[in-house]
């Protein structure tokens, strides 16, 4: 498969040093040998049959090569004179017994070959056919031979499994089918009544079942093995898979074709005849030559299917599995045809009492191997089908399979077959059956508590039909099929500890059969060890650490587990930890001897990651174990044996992490005060990482090195130890230790940091007399929060603040305001009123401490911007009418403006100054929020002409003004919008700056028209749409609709409740479609959700079944829009538009709407969309509603399984919910939908 150096050296014409793969040599040989001229025919034919040629015709002696060519006899030449004597030697006696005219001269021309039926002339002898051989077959097959080797080497190179690069496999996959077709188009060149020469055997070559094969396996294998994600299906494309698979059974087709145009030119005793002679018989006449290779059909066979069954199998696409499935279909039906046209034909041509059985060698009946690919393909079928259906499939085929093995037994009992050959049902497809029925998508525990009850059924059947080794084979998978079911189990302990017994069983019986010490050939060790760690997992989970030390003695005895055994059975026994601390100090034993085992064998170990994981495992089993106190003295100590180990040997496995010290602090500072000792570890690791850096990475020593970088959950860890801590020196040593946390580019200060600050800020009023702290305030300090903080009680000497500690600079002997630039970032993103009131205490102290001296910094711009972002948050959230949080920020804005004025230049008001208090009238219930918005807005426009500096006029500000006018007066706010747009437009419509309008300034007045219910303003949105869109077609304007615009004015025509309102919102639609389609407008390409408008809208219309000229609307009526727009759904589309549950909502609305219940029709409607909404498992507590408020009570009971068994359960028609329903029937609704639209019952 490697690249050669294709040079020729005799040729000037062809680039020097041209790269070639081996297979496009293999080509160029084939084709080399395909066009050289066959001057002669090898005679041995009878004097009747071969044509005479004039002598004057003779040409100069040539050599012979075979059957393949010739070359001229130019003298001079060493291998020219060798090969001529070798001809003369051979030749002499074949000229004296026929003479020289036995020689016969056929021009080289392909095209004329190929054309003209192969015909000789001589010379007015007539037209003569030279026969056709059994050594000219031979000549043939070998021919046949090079060709499928070229194919075979292309097929090699395209495999995934090569390892050669995509584009690599992508050409040789190509040039395979590139020249299969163009061998088999010669076919179709040459006519129905051509048969070969013996002069154009290559020219005339036909491809055979293993050229079709070995192309289609080219193919099959060229796309990587993809699975199957239900939670994020577009981590892969499955469109890969699908195309590959459909481009290996559109050759499978070709073949199929040729094979049936070939029956169709014979005769029914023709196509007897050559159907007997596969299996070995003559046809009743006595023939000397073979016949011609144009008779025989290229049928598919076994493999054939085979290997595009395997292709589909490749594919992660959930339909693909029924694409294979309906393959399998055809296999047995032409099958089943070729058994029936086989035994009519052994009945014919013999005797009873001399009936010889044969075998199907030229059918293509299913093997083992054809179950195995059709049972891979369907492990996705259930996302498709549904989980029973799916089943029921799986089943049908494993009851195929036993009947196909009943078939063949009695076949070769009864003599119609030679040999029995391979059971259909044997090791490989009964893994692939386990396989397939664990592996299908569930979406319950109950139903994959089922596949793993009918594994075991099959399991026990396996007992009773296959050896005792092939049971055990299966074992591995079907402890598998457990595991998986207890993951359905979640957090169920009954259920997990039922599979993890179920589990236990298989494990028993696997081990129990192997011999100890080894000595077990007979099985896969990967898959038992595998098995073996499944079910020692499966024990942890389900607090089983006795059976799962168990298991892992017995795994030691039969040796069969590896380093992953250990590491799953300490996790098991730390797991379990909380039960008793003798687990943990059972997995700390394991684990000591694997350490010393490990450093007594080699000294020149490189740690791992692996065995740091089995360290922090038996850290976290000390940490979490029933005696807290001894368990993390254990969990310390072996952090410091980790750690002086690594020191004092690089080599040492065990060696710490991150997390190894993450974990033992973390319970340290939960555990009383342990200042001191979060302090040396922390230094410690802050060693280990100094260390870490000082270290090349392109060192050798750069792979022993401790991976330990403290980061901010460590330092927070710290600070929390401080704000528990009475030590007075608390305070300063936290704010030291933020010194360190700004000064590191890695680590940074966030909220936590920031809120344990304000904790041990405020820890002067939580003390009580005696200087400690109580329980509830102690919890304060542990989650500190906004109340615990009285600022006015902040004062340096007071809290023994040190000046130099609280200066992060390190340069001034004052603190700056980085230092309270942080804190006040907690209060601006509360969202509270608490918050907001603590954030102006704070800026208010700092005035007066400035004011004082005490301080060398006063609040700047940052802070009261901060300030004024706490007040604008409050408003979404604010209850309280007496406080206003927005006219609270503009006071602060009109102070900073004032203090602007008087000559204080710092506090210039920016850009944030302005925006955020337009931002929080806009936010604002008040109701002249809309008139205040308004004029802060041209307060903004004239600072900005005073200092264009830091003020400036973005479209953000209009765009929130406009959008404020929707809660404006309905009679005013539409028309203030539009001005204020059209005002916009007039002052910054050619500006290039942020002033320009966008679409977004659209959108704001697009929806104040949806939102109000003013009459008229659908039409009014429609229009400026149509301008906007005109505008920019034009160069004119800058604002260009989006998605957002087109379904402001959808939703604008929905609320107007007109009857002319479905057709607007379809027109709008297919506006959209066809600016996707003809402009490359990616953003409005439609999806569900505005197909579903289009349904709304339908919904949403008057009333039209009472009207008597309904029907005269035809298309245009909401009905026809209706089921015009779910068909599009429905169907495959370019858009990849698909049902919602609001799809079948709306449809049910839509014909509850419009159509006359008394029709006949009506009932069975609904129940046909109900079914289909159940099928697409998009049953939301939305559709159902809707459904039932569609039918009448008998219909809905009769829809959703009865009305006795919710009797039963208590629960009435109003009260059901889609919990009651099968889950399946909900399965493609998402889990936000359905906690959104739960509710408790009445």
């Amino acid at each position: 498969g490697s690249d050669f150096n294709m040079q020729n050296y005799n040729s000037t014409t062809m680039n020097q040093g041209e790269k070639k793969s081996a297979a496009q040599l293999c080509e160029a040989i084939l084709r080399s040998v395909w066009n050289l001229e066959i001057k002669y025919t090898s005679g041995m034919r009878e004097p009747s049959n071969v044509p005479t040629m004039p002598a004057a015709q003779h040409l100069p002696p040539q050599i012979r090569i075979g059957r393949i060519g010739s070359i001229g006899g130019s003298g001079g030449n060493p291998m020219v004179e060798y090969l001529s004597a070798v001809r003369h030697d051979d030749e002499g006696k074949a000229k004296e017994k026929y003479g020289d005219d036995h020689y016969d001269y056929i021009d080289n021309e392909f095209s004329d070959t190929a054309g003209s039926a192969v015909s000789m002339s001589s010379h007015g002898s007539g037209e003569r056919i030279i026969p056709w051989s059994p050594k000219d077959q031979r000549r043939y097959d070998k021919s046949l031979v090079l060709f499928n080797a070229v194919l075979a080497a292309y097929a090699k190179l395209s495999s995934s499994a090569s390892g050669v690069r995509q584009e690599v496999r992508r050409d040789m996959v190509q040039n395979a089918e590139r020249l299969l077709l163009e061998v088999a188009a010669n076919k179709v060149t040459a006519g129905a009544h051509f048969e070969p020469s013996p002069s154009t055997i290559l020219q005339c070559l036909q491809p055979d079942v293993i050229s079709f094969n070995t192309t289609m396996k080219a193919l099959s294998e060229w796309a990587p093995r993809q699975k199957w994600n239900e939670e994020d299906r577009s981590n892969e494309d499955p469109s890969m898979g699908t195309a590959t698979a459909e481009r290996t059974e559109s050759i499978l087709e070709v073949m199929q074709d040729l094979c049936d145009e070939e029956r169709k030119s014979r005769t029914t005793l023709q196509s007897m005849q050559a159907a007997w002679k596969e299996q070995g018989y003559g046809d009743g006449r006595a023939e000397k030559h073979a016949p011609p290779p144009s008779y025989r059909a290229i049928a598919p066979d076994t493999s054939s299917y085979n290997i595009v069954l395997k292709a589909w199998s490749r594919s992660s696409d959930p339909d693909d599995a029924l694409r294979a499935l309906k393959l399998y279909q055809t296999m047995i039906h032409r099958s089943n045809v070729a058994c029936l046209a086989k035994d009519s034909l052994i009945l014919q041509h013999s005797e009873p009492s001399e009936r010889k059985s044969y075998n199907r060698v030229g059918d293509a009946f299913p093997d083992s191997r054809t179950f195995v690919v059709l049972l891979q393909s369907l492990q996705n079928l259930s996302v498709s089908i549904g989980f029973r259906d799916a089943v029921d499939i799986v089943e049908s085929i494993f009851y195929s399979m036993k009947q196909r093995d009943e078939q063949i037994k009695w076949s070769a009992d009864n003599a119609r077959l030679k040999d029995r050959g391979s059971k259909i049902l044997n090791i490989f497809s009964y893994n692939t059956l386990i396989k397939t029925l664990s592996k299908l998508p569930t979406n319950s525990w109950e139903e994959s508590h089922q596949c793993c009850l009918r594994i075991d059924d099959i399991i026990e059947e396996m007992k009773c039909s296959t050896s005792p080794n092939a049971v055990m084979q299966c074992l591995p998978n079907a402890i598998m099929a457990w595991t998986k079911c207890a993951e359905e189990a979640g957090k169920d302990k009954e259920r997990v500890r039922l599979c993890a017994d179920k589990t236990g069983a298989h494990i028993d019986a696997l081990i129990n059969s192997m011999q100890p010490n080894g000595g077990n050939d007979n099985f896969s060790a990967n898959n038992i060890i595998r098995a073996v760690n499944n079910s020692i997992a499966l024990c942890g989970r389900a607090g089983m650490p006795s059976k799962a030390d168990e298991l892992f003695a017995k795994a030691k005895e039969c040796n069969t587990y590896n380093l992953e055994t250990l590491s799953t059975v300490i996790d098991a026994l730390c797991e379990n930890g909380l039960e008793d601390i003798a687990h943990v100090e059972q997995a700390n034993k394991y684990l000591t001897i694997f350490e010393q085992d490990k450093m007594r064998m080699s000294r020149t170990t490189v740690p791992d990651m692996k065995f740091t994981a089995m360290y922090n495992s038996v850290i976290s089993g000390y940490l979490n174990c029933d005696t807290k106190k001894i368990g993390l003295e254990q969990a310390h100590a072996l952090l410091a044996h980790m750690v002086s180990s690594h020191e004092s040997n690089p080599r040492h496995i065990a060696r710490p992490n991150t997390t190894s010290f993450a974990r033992v602090m973390s319970a340290l500072s939960h555990r009383g005060d342990n200042t001191k000792r979060l302090e040396e570890l922390l230094s410690k690791m802050e060693a280990l990482h100094q260390r870490r850096n000082n270290v090349p990475t392109s060192s050798r020593d750069a792979e022993l090195v401790a991976n330990v970088a403290p980061n901010i959950v460590v330092y927070n860890l710290l600070l929390k130890s401080y704000a528990r801590s009475n030590d007075d020196e608390a305070l300063q040593s936290a704010m030291k230790l933020l010194g360190r946390m700004e000064s590191r580019p890695d680590v940074k200060p966030d909220d936590i940091s920031n809120s344990y600050i304000l904790a041990l800020l405020s820890r002067k009023d939580g003390a009580d007399a005696n200087g400690t702290t109580s329980s509830s305030e102690n919890q304060k300090l542990i989650n500190p929060s906004l109340t615990s903080l009285d600022i006015d009680s902040l004062n340096i000497d007071d809290l023994n603040l040190n000046l130099d500690d609280l200066n992060l600079n390190g340069q001034n002997q004052v603190p700056t305001s980085k230092s309270f630039k942080s804190i006040m970032n907690v209060y601006a993103t509360t969202g509270t009123l608490e918050g907001a009131e603590k954030g102006a205490e704070l800026i208010r102290k700092l005035e007066e401490m400035h004011s004082s001296g005490e301080i060398g910094f006063k609040p700047d711009i940052f802070l009261y911007n901060k300030q004024m972002n706490a007040w604008s948050l409050c408003e979404r959230n604010n209850n309280d009418e007496s406080i206003s949080p927005a006219g609270k920020a503009q006071e602060i804005l009109d102070s900073i403006c004032e203090k602007y004025e008087g000559g204080e230049e710092e506090l210039s008001p920016n850009d944030v100054s302005f925006s955020v208090c337009i931002h929080a009238w806009t936010k604002s219930n008040l109701p002249d929020a809309a008139d205040r918005a308004e004029q802060l807005l041209r307060r903004k426009e004239a600072f900005a002409k005073k200092n264009c500096s830091n003020v400036q006029i973005k479209s953000t500000d209009y765009n929130s003004v406009i959008s404020k006018f929707k809660d404006d007066k309905p009679l005013t706010g539409p028309e203030r919008a539009t001005l204020l747009f059209e005002e916009m437009l007039q002052k910054y419509g050619s500006s290039e700056d942020q002033t320009k309008p966008t679409a977004s300034t659209l959108n704001a007045l697009l929806d104040v028209y949806a939102k109000c219910y003013k009459r008229n303003l659908a039409d009014k949105a429609h229009g400026y749409l149509n301008r906007m869109n005109q505008s920019h077609k034009e160069g004119k304007g800058s604002i260009l609709p989006d998605v957002i615009s087109y379904r402001s004015v959808i939703d604008a025509w929905i609320r107007q409740w007109h009857k002319d309102s479905p057709q607007k919102v379809d027109g709008l639609v297919k506006e959209m479609i066809e600016k996707y389609e003809h402009e490359g407008r990616t953003d409005l390409r439609p999806d569900s959700n505005s197909l579903n408008l289009v349904l709304k809208a339908c919904s949403h219309a008057p009333a039209m079944w009472e009207e008597t000229n309904s029907t005269e609307k035809g298309d245009d009526n909401p009905i026809a829009i209706a089921n015009r727009v779910f068909s599009t759904l429905k169907g495959k589309n370019e858009y990849g538009a698909t049902p919602t549950h609001a799809t079948y909502s709306f449809m049910f609305h839509i014909y509850r709407q419009h159509m006359n219940f008394r029709d006949q029709r009506y009932p069975p409607l609904m129940r046909t969309l109900w079914k289909h909404c159940c099928r697409d498992g998009l049953v939301s507590q939305f559709s159902l509603d809707s459904f039932r408020d569609s039918v009448l009570e008998h219909h809905f009971w009769e829809a959703i399984g009865g009305e006795e068994r919710f009797e039963r359960l208590g629960i009435t028609r109003e009260d059901i919910r889609i919990s009651d329903l099968p889950k399946e029937w909900s399965r493609n609704v998402t889990e936000k939908i359905k906690a959104k639209a739960s509710r408790p019952r009445n």
